[in-house]
């Protein structure tokens, strides 16, 4: 054996009686402390689900500047870029983006848009988004796959819906919205709006934003919370029937600081959480919470002590929770039927 050798093998073994107590003793002082109680203590979120369409993947298409635009003669996505007032009509198969700096407006011409992979229509861009509804029109929203923009209608900045004509919504992304901004406002001033969704029907996401409901009837049946807001809510005036999932954890109305009903006619209907109006709401607000799920199907009615029927509708979902407010509310004792039967359930305002 070479001298060399020799010299290595002392050393080793010199550094595995020193080190081996040493290695021990830091095992046993672990065992014995356990783990840092703050790192224990420490929330950690959930990977968010990696969408299979990121922004990069959208492109931009072909940027179109008149203020006509027939969908019907596009077969990629259309960019609009300019501030103004856009009419939009016909069918295609991609998406509509909006990437300004300014103010855009859409009015929507009985327009049907389908998009596979993607929201079908985008305000990418800082500028505002306002979409008219053109009196006596339909038009039709479906988006699919699993996007970034992670609703049919998706804006970063805030987002407008006014007019008198009908807009249906089908959100089918996986886990995505019918009409949501990234952190911004959503206002609706009119329109028949119906909403169906996998996740939440209306979103005001990341640090949220202001939602108000000034007019329209708007229907929503949503896989998630019906409205959410991580802000606020305000509710002034329209006609509201909104159905968060029967699955736990979801809400027909759900908030982060709160919301108010003012006006309008209000028919919120969840599963296991339900969030109530402010007392600072100007119009008074019925707030059942059941014991076990009233079975979608059923007629439901709520009736004055009088035996006056103060609502009546189709529920369209098993529900537990039931949030009704109208402008006919007065104080006094109201009570739930379901199917023409007087149920357990009363609340007094």
């Amino acid at each position: 054996m070479k001298k060399e050798t020799k010299i290595q093998i002392i050393i080793i073994t010199i550094l595995i009686i020193i080190l081996v107590p040493l290695v021990g003793a830091t095992i046993n002082s672990i065992d014995n402390k356990g783990f840092d109680k703050n790192f224990e203590d420490r929330k950690f979120d959930n990977p968010s689900e990696e969408k299979e369409t990121s922004a990069s993947d959208v492109e931009s298409g072909e940027t179109v500047t008149q203020k006509e635009i027939n969908l019907s003669e596009y077969e990629s996505n259309i960019t609009i870029k300019d501030a103004g007032e856009y009419t939009l009509k016909g069918s295609f198969n991609n998406a509509v983006l909006i990437d300004s700096t300014a103010d855009v407006t859409l009015i929507l011409d009985n327009v049907t848009i389908q998009n596979d992979i993607t929201a079908t229509i985008a305000n990418i861009g800082k500028g505002n988004l306002t979409i008219k509804l053109k009196d006596g029109t339909t038009n039709n929203l479906t988006d699919g796959g699993s996007s970034e923009y992670d609703a049919c209608i998706y804006s970063v900045g805030s987002l407008t819906i006014e007019g008198n004509g009908t807009l249906n919504v089908y959100g089918k992304q996986s886990e995505g919205e019918g009409i949501a901004t990234e952190t911004n406002n959503i206002t609706i001033n009119g329109g028949t709006i119906n909403i169906e969704s996998n996740d939440d029907g209306i979103n005001a996401g990341g640090d949220g934003g202001l939602i108000t409901i000034n007019n329209g009837d708007i229907y929503i049946k949503a896989n998630g919370d019906g409205i959410d807001s991580n802000q606020d809510l305000v509710i002034n005036g329209g006609n509201i029937y909104t159905i968060g999932s029967a699955n736990g954890g979801n809400a027909a109305i759900d908030t982060d600081k709160g919301y108010q009903i003012n006006g309008g006619k209000v028919i919120a209907i969840g599963s296991d959480m339900m969030e109530k109006p402010e007392s600072s709401s100007k119009q008074k607000s019925l707030t059942f919470n059941m014991s076990s799920s009233i079975k979608s199907g059923s007629n439901i009615s709520i009736k004055n002590e009088s035996g006056e029927v103060v609502a009546n509708f189709e529920a369209k979902e098993d529900f537990r929770t039931l949030i009704f407010s109208s402008e006919n509310l007065s104080s006094g004792t109201y009570y739930l039927y379901q199917n023409e039967e007087k149920t357990n359930y009363s609340e007094t305002i």
